[in-house]
């Protein structure tokens, strides 16, 4: 098949989208330029005679003038709540083919499609373990807690733990792939993170709170993560992971799943297939 020329239209904040493997670096099944449109009543043109195919990202709202060229929408935050679900329903009405990240396929019209998070293995890569834990989430309340929770486990066994927060993607990739463990805490239950498969292909070991089962996630708890729900699991699992060399067996399990499954490389040929079959490209 030959490559596709793409528009990708983003919000013009390039925080998240430093974050993420998606178009992140060149592959043989596209090539594209990016738009950048603030995240609420933008108006953009799409030339036919430059593109193929328009790419929208989630988080920004607006209308795009099309002209014949056929509209990908990527829905990522769906689950958060009926509003932003409603919000993206709205926008997925230009799209000829809606991509969801892990929200259900059932809440959206035909025709939508998986297209999990995939990682930049570039940027999230094995790095020298130099700290047992980590919690790296952005801090909600919730997330507070357990935080305080784990800090306070690791000061009771000496383990040496880091958090904080990272405004520079380098610094936070850096900081993931440091930790033998990181705790992870879901700020929308029903969604999964993209953190999971980050650490993943740091080869660190996920300890989350409970996932949802995303359909082609393909992760197993106990295989590819671990789990905890209240404070003395969470220690219970930390003293396992440390323990030995449980850690590294998670560790090694996820990481080489990331591998096979969850690339940007692999996605891009996911997509290019799936944009064959769906729209004749």
């Amino acid at each position: 098949m030959k490559p596709l020329r793409v528009l990708l239209v983003h919000r013009d904040n390039d925080n998240y989208r430093n974050l993420t493997g998606w178009w992140s670096y060149p592959v043989p099944e596209f090539t594209w330029h990016t738009k950048k449109v603030p995240p609420i009543n933008f108006s953009a043109w799409v030339d036919p005679q430059a593109y193929d195919l328009a790419v929208l990202d989630d988080w920004i709202f607006g209308d795009l003038t099309l002209s014949g060229v056929p509209l990908a929408y990527v829905v990522v935050d769906s689950a958060r709540s009926a509003e932003q679900l409603a919000r993206n329903l709205r926008q997925a009405r230009q799209a000829r083919l809606i991509l969801v990240d892990s929200d259900d396929l059932s809440k959206f019209p035909a025709p939508a499609r998986r297209f999990a998070y995939a990682v930049n293995e570039r940027l999230y890569c094995p790095r020298p373990k130099t700290y047992d834990v980590a919690f790296l989430c952005w801090p909600t309340p919730a997330r507070r807690i357990v935080c305080d929770q784990a800090r306070q486990i690791c000061e009771r066994h000496g383990w040496s733990f880091l958090t904080g927060t990272y405004p520079n993607f380098r610094e936070y990739a850096a900081a993931i792939g440091s930790a033998r463990v990181v705790i992870h805490k879901a700020h929308v239950e029903q969604a999964r993170s993209w953190r999971v498969f980050d650490v993943m292909a740091s080869r660190g070991a996920l300890l989350s709170s409970p996932l949802p089962t995303v359909s082609r996630d393909g992760i197993v708890k106990g295989v590819h993560y671990t789990e905890y729900r209240e404070e003395a699991e969470l220690e219970h699992e930390l003293e396992r992971l440390l323990a030995g060399d449980a850690w590294e067996e998670i560790a090694e399990a996820g990481y080489r799943h990331v591998l096979e499954h969850h690339t940007w490389s692999v996605r891009a040929k996911e997509l290019r297939e799936m944009l064959s079959k769906e729209l004749g490209l």
